[in-house]
């Protein structure tokens, strides 16, 4: 990049957002935190409802260099997640496209968008997607918004992130559900946890979302973000006991991604480490212990 980058980062205000924004405010990059909640220090810029002028002035005073989409839903009716995973991506490509074409467009995918695979397996970029649900469907049809620029000429790239976790994670996550309820009851309510997930750090994530958003050469069209290695969700969970030091019961209810056969998800991170030299730092125990440390 040029090195006098000006970063844009939509979704801000979001578990992920927010660390990304940290990570450029201590490394002294210049950014602006666009955010569909109000509060400081990010402005308020909702992707899924804003008139396509609204943004198109939020993009084109600021001219940045590169635009990070971490917005998005995880969770709501079909409806919900159609507005904020594919029309707010089409609407920031279409605005970013017009007023900042020469910006890198770093768009936060995720791993639900490939689906499981068989016990045992890596996903790397190549794995043909197939989505068990509503968010990872639309999930996939807002990454194919942005490869579709990419193969276009843009410099756009999706960062497949696995599941993220970590202090502060919202109640949308496994994590997150586990600590709230260990903090306020004795009673787990979970989804499935006969399930393998690949659990990565929210710290790591972000730096790997800064290293592709920085780095000089243009990067591939997509990029796996993820630790290598599954974990069974209920170990996840037993840890996360063991840290709280107190007795619980776990209710599970199976999920539609889980009746559908996604039970085992694991990321090949190889191209990542091979263009940019990321790997994660954060171990999955460190990661529990600070989420619990964290706590509320």
């Amino acid at each position: 990049m040029t090195g006098t980058e000006r970063v844009m980062v939509f979704g801000a205000g979001g578990f992920l957002g927010a660390r990304i924004c940290a990570l450029l405010a201590d490394r002294g990059i210049e950014y602006r935190g666009l955010s569909r909640s109000r509060g400081e220090p990010h402005r308020l810029c909702d992707l899924a409802a804003m008139h396509p002028y609204a943004l198109d002035t939020q993009i084109g005073m600021y001219k940045p260099t590169v635009v990070i989409n971490a917005a998005g839903a995880t969770l709501g009716d079909s409806a919900t997640l159609v507005r904020a995973n594919v029309i707010a991506v089409e609407a920031l490509l279409a605005s970013a496209r017009d007023h900042a074409s020469h910006a890198r467009f770093v768009h936060l995918g995720s791993a639900a968008e490939y689906g499981g695979a068989p016990q045992g397996t890596s996903q790397d970029e190549q794995t043909e997607p197939c989505p068990a649900g509503p968010y990872g469907l639309t999930k996939l049809a807002g990454s194919e918004l942005v490869l579709r620029a990419q193969r276009n000429g843009a410099d756009a790239v999706v960062l497949r992130v696995f599941d993220v976790i970590g202090p502060d994670a919202p109640e949308s996550t496994l994590t997150g559900r586990v600590i709230r309820d260990l903090r306020s009851r004795h009673t787990i309510e979970a989804g499935s946890l006969d399930v393998w997930r690949d659990f990565v750090d929210v710290r790591d994530v972000a730096e790997a979302v800064v290293a592709v958003a920085l780095a000089d050469a243009k990067p591939p069209p997509v990029l796996n973000v993820g630790t290598g290695r599954a974990s069974l969700a209920r170990d996840v969970a037993g840890q996360l006991f063991e840290l709280s030091g107190q007795p619980a019961k776990i209710v599970e209810e199976a999920r539609p991604d889980t009746i559908r056969g996604a039970t085992w998800q694991q990321a090949d991170t190889a191209l990542i480490g091979k263009q940019l030299g990321w790997s994660p730092k954060i171990s999955l125990e460190q990661s529990l212990a600070d989420s619990w440390a964290a706590r509320p």
